[in-house]
């Protein structure tokens, strides 16, 4: 969209200019129109920069309930050791920020699946289930899975505005002189796509 108006500008400039009319005119509205363009360019690269915020914001959120959810189910399932020790592990592999969207995202999904088989484990515990702190854990981690999948789809949209920018002229020109770089989509590796619906999980234990 962006393109359109700019291009449009430089038809309007063009047509100025064969109407003859004063070159400090034209010069005037060719520079507002590269500082328009690049602005727009800057605009959408900071859309992708806050909805990737927004996204970090909710993985330290979701990471900073494990660790409550792991004392909740190690009191009735102490010999479930495994999906305690991997959720355990990937709640410490967190405390370093990923260096990369593809790296945020594989230990989003690698999350996604230790959570979904340590939530299968209290589907064997009536009791755990029962648990009124083990069933405000689940509604908090049920609220910020929904929030994750949205934020997800507007990091997503955002990037690939910004990316559009990078690819058509004349935004591209001003973006590589600019040394901008597009930003990748948050997807997760192929070998986790399949990973478990952890919401669908929270609903399906709380009725």
């Amino acid at each position: 969209m962006h393109s359109v108006w700019i291009i449009g500008g430089l038809l309007g400039l063009f047509a100025l200019w064969m109407w003859d009319v004063d070159w400090k005119w034209i010069t005037a509205g060719g520079v507002a129109l590269l500082a328009l363009a690049f602005n727009s360019i800057v605009s959408a690269r900071n859309q992708a920069e806050k909805a990737w915020a927004s996204i970090d914001a909710l993985l330290t959120k979701r990471f900073d309930l494990i660790p409550n959810l792991v004392d909740a189910v190690a009191r009735y399932a102490e010999h479930e050791s495994e999906a305690l020790r991997e959720v355990t592990r990937l709640r410490a592999a967190a405390g370093s920020a990923p260096a990369s969207a593809a790296a945020a995202a594989a230990l989003d999904a690698q999350t996604g699946q230790a959570l979904g088989r340590l939530l299968a484990t209290a589907e064997s515990y009536p009791e755990l289930k029962a648990s009124e702190n083990f069933q405000q854990l689940q509604c908090a981690l049920n609220e910020v899975e929904e929030q994750l999948s949205a934020a997800r789809r507007t990091y997503n949209a955002a990037a690939q505005h910004f990316n559009d920018s990078l690819r058509m002229v004349p935004t591209a020109w001003l973006a590589r002189l600019a040394g901008m770089r597009e930003r990748p989509m948050y997807e997760a590796p192929a070998e986790h796509a399949a990973r478990p619906d952890v919401g669908a999980r929270f609903r399906a234990q709380s009725r």
